[in-house]
């Protein structure tokens, strides 16, 4: 009897077990049935159906809604929550469908519900959160997308902002995630307009928290951004706690190093820890000092001394001023040449100006501008007789790279 042809049919499985096991404790699939709205009987895939394997999609794969049916089909189905021939009825017509429904869901309500099971089941810890933001870049004009009201919901402002992927030239979203020290466990997201700022959002993400866990001492992280007097005041009155890092443009910051200028600070060595960047290299040595000198709103302000970064940034110092100096006696071969195109003092004193700012050396280096005469002698046409005139001219070079500054700190 002739055997039948063996086919081999190949699926991937990958992380999809262990994503299934987190989803299925979350009780992921029953949270998005209970909240999206009645789906449509002609539908051939459910509304919550499609969301699910799209949620799994972000987590392994991330490929663009079109591609989502193709990648599903090397995928096998029941990881999915599928049917074996399940997989075609993905095309992007129903996932767009799926997320249309979704906006209509009370995110507030949803969000809060899933955040208080995972952190009930998990048993997350929730003493300590980290807050931060970033832009998302898009491609685009997005006209439409400028906060109008969208089936009664608002929706956010897509613009020019603050772009901390150094693209300027783009629209964005800003995005905020705080998320939990233990494990760090999202626990809080919000998108926001394009322009906001990000130290303005740090009140209503603190406020959320606090209607999260109930209570208002818990330690709330964030960066310099937090470091203002309405946020620090806020929280504070609310009987909460903080730790965030001080800007360079408080005043706080300029009177401790005049103070450093004069006074020996008592630092004391909190920790250590191996070497960043080389594993053979030395030890990180960081040390603490509290601050002689009050906040201005009168909290607690220490200060923090990286022997790594000490390394760090006579590195970066040096090179600043190798470069700066390299630059200006390019600079002073040119002027001493013969054909120097700067006449005036003002132009050589710009472009040293224009050298120390480029390399960042201007706290470090300084210039003087020494006005040589020099005598140039020609003979006019003719026979040469007593009393003709002599043709003069000056000169205006940089001099040899700069002396050193010691009542400035420069070098």
């Amino acid at each position: 009897m002739k055997q039948p042809a063996f086919e081999l049919d190949s699926k991937f499985v990958g992380a999809l077990p262990i994503v299934n096991n987190v989803l299925k404790r979350l009780h992921f699939s029953q949270l998005l049935r209970r909240h999206l709205p009645p789906p449509d009987p002609r539908a051939k895939m459910a509304p919550a159906q499609a969301l699910e394997v799209l949620t799994r999609n972000l987590i392994l794969a991330r490929v663009p809604l079109y591609a989502i049916r193709e990648w599903a089909r090397q995928v096998a189905p029941d990881l999915l929550g599928l049917e074996s021939d399940s997989a075609q009825d993905l095309s992007d017509d129903p996932l767009g469908r799926a997320l249309d429904r979704l906006f209509d869901v009370d995110r507030n309500a949803f969000l809060t519900e899933f955040v208080l099971h995972m952190i009930r089941v998990f048993q997350i810890d929730l003493e300590q959160f980290h807050n931060d933001s970033t832009s998302i870049t898009l491609q685009g004009e997005y006209a439409e997308a400028d906060g109008r009201r969208v089936r009664g919901k608002p929706t956010r402002v897509i613009s020019h902002g603050f772009n901390k992927d150094h693209r300027p030239d783009l629209k964005q979203l800003l995005w905020i995630l705080t998320v939990s020290a233990d494990g760090v466990v999202p626990v809080l997201f919000k998108v926001a307009d394009g322009n906001t700022e990000d130290s303005t959002t740090h009140i209503e993400t603190w406020t959320t928290l606090r209607r999260l866990v109930g209570r208002p001492d818990f330690l709330y992280v964030a960066d310099s951004k937090l470091c203002t007097g309405d946020n620090l005041q806020f929280i504070h009155s609310q009987s909460g706690y903080f730790v965030t890092v001080l800007p360079q443009s408080r005043k706080e910051d300029k009177l401790f190093k005049d103070w450093l200028q004069a006074h020996s600070a008592d630092w004391k060595e909190i920790a250590r820890r191996p070497n960043p960047i080389r594993k053979d290299g030395p030890w990180e040595i960081i040390m603490a000092v509290e601050s002689p000198i009050p906040d201005a709103n009168g909290f607690r302000l220490i200060w923090y001394h990286s022997s790594f970064k000490r390394e760090r940034d006579s590195q970066s110092r040096q090179t600043a001023i190798n470069r700066a100096w390299k630059a200006l006696e390019t600079i002073a071969e040119v002027l001493e040449g013969p054909r120097c195109r700067y006449r005036q003092r003002e132009g050589v004193a710009k472009k040293a100006e224009e050298i120390l700012r480029q390399a960042g050396a201007s706290r470090w280096l300084q210039y003087d501008i020494e006005q040589i005469e020099e005598h140039a002698y020609r003979r006019k046409a003719g026979t040469p007789r007593f009393g003709h005139a002599l043709a003069t001219r000056n000169k205006d070079p940089l001099p040899s790279p700069l002396e050193a500054d010691p009542g400035n700190d420069r070098i």
